[in-house]
């Protein structure tokens, strides 16, 4: 099972969600997507979406970690599941098969399982892609933390109660976790992995770009490298994702 965090101020939905959702569904994932858009009307998906997906809509607080416990909350049963991935449209892509990534999310081994750790303010699990397995997200201790999502100024402290509060949960409960790879091992120890290391990203088979490198106007120099980048490996314009 797939939660996706989405947020977008308009009603259509990329070109990523789409093929994203179309990705999950094709690995045997059954995919909710739980959306804060601001807009009243209907999501459209100009791009398409797996037949068997349910949207559900909410008020736009509480970031991804609202959108993940909505889900969890209205549907306990999703606990059981024996992979319960919790994931978010803040990506662009992907840009090429994504096989290998889920079928490493679900096989045999550690509890939880996420894309990067960052070193950022103290070693940590990013949440934008987190595979619960062994039905340990329907355990007292995650229960009572997805419960216990509250609103939060800012997104920064969410990173801190939240992104860093489930890593610090999975230490003192002896869960058993592991990345795909870790700020250090893309050459940026303190920095973001997925904006500072985003080339390096890719080139260990994650074929996402942060979507924030393309809007955010501290990453300019990030963007036009990483359009012709994308181009050129991809054989896309990353613009229409």
């Amino acid at each position: 099972m797939a939660i996706v965090a989405q947020f977008s101020m308009g009603p259509v939905q990329s070109r990523s969600l789409s093929t994203y959702l179309t990705a999950l569904d094709a690995a045997g994932y059954a995919t909710i997507v739980v959306s804060t858009c601001e807009s009243e009307e209907p999501l459209a998906f100009p791009f398409g979406f797996p037949e068997n997906t349910v949207v559900m809509r909410r008020p736009n607080v509480g970031y991804d970690f609202g959108s993940w416990a909505t889900a969890l909350g209205c549907v306990p049963e999703i606990r059981n599941v024996p992979v319960v991935l919790l994931t978010n449209d803040s990506l662009l892509g992907p840009f090429a098969p994504i096989d290998h990534l889920l079928e490493w999310a679900a096989k045999p081994g550690p509890d939880i399982r996420g894309l990067t750790a960052s070193h950022q303010f103290a070693r940590h699990t990013q949440s934008f892609f987190l595979a619960f397995r062994n039905g340990c997200i329907a355990e007292k201790p995650w229960v009572d933390f997805f419960n216990n999502i509250r609103e939060e100024p800012d997104k920064d402290n969410v990173v801190l109660h939240y992104e860093l509060g489930a890593s610090r949960l999975c230490f003192s409960e002896a869960y058993s976790s592991d990345e795909w790879v870790t700020g250090p091992d893309l050459g940026v120890p303190y920095g973001n992995p997925t904006v500072d290391g985003w080339k390096k990203l890719i080139e260990s088979g994650v074929p996402f770009l942060k979507r924030t490198i393309m809007t955010h106007p501290t990453t300019l120099a990030e963007c036009v490298e990483a359009k012709s980048y994308i181009e050129r490996t991809f054989n896309v314009d990353v613009t229409d994702w």
